[in-house]
């Protein structure tokens, strides 16, 4: 495979886990708030009477946690892919960043 067919390969499904990353969080924030469902079947609301638990596709709040937090692990895998593969190039940039400016030579 060549090079650049491996680096778009990373970056796309890079840029898909980020997706449904987000997507996951917004079902976290969103759909299932803190308290949409807990222990015993029931969600806390405050003193009121109980609330069932809300689920969402077969998953409830801690199950989506789980779904979101293996898909933080796996994108943190492809961003240390990434930068392994643009390695030489983040090296080149930080060195002529770093690097002292060059005089230019004096003519008389």
């Amino acid at each position: 495979m060549k090079r650049t067919t491996l680096c778009f390969a990373v970056d796309l499904v890079c840029l898909l886990n980020l997706l449904f990353l987000a997507g996951t969080g917004a079902i976290l924030r969103w759909i299932l708030p803190p308290g949409s469902g807990g222990g015993h079947g029931y969600g806390f609301r405050g003193g009121r009477e109980p609330a069932e638990v809300r689920n969402l596709l077969g998953l409830g709040r801690h199950d989506w946690g789980d779904v979101h937090f293996v898909l933080a692990i796996v994108f943190l895998c492809l961003i240390l892919t990434h930068l392994a593969l643009h390695w030489t190039w983040i090296k080149t940039c930080g060195r002529s960043i770093l690097s002292p400016p060059r005089q230019p030579p004096c003519f008389p």
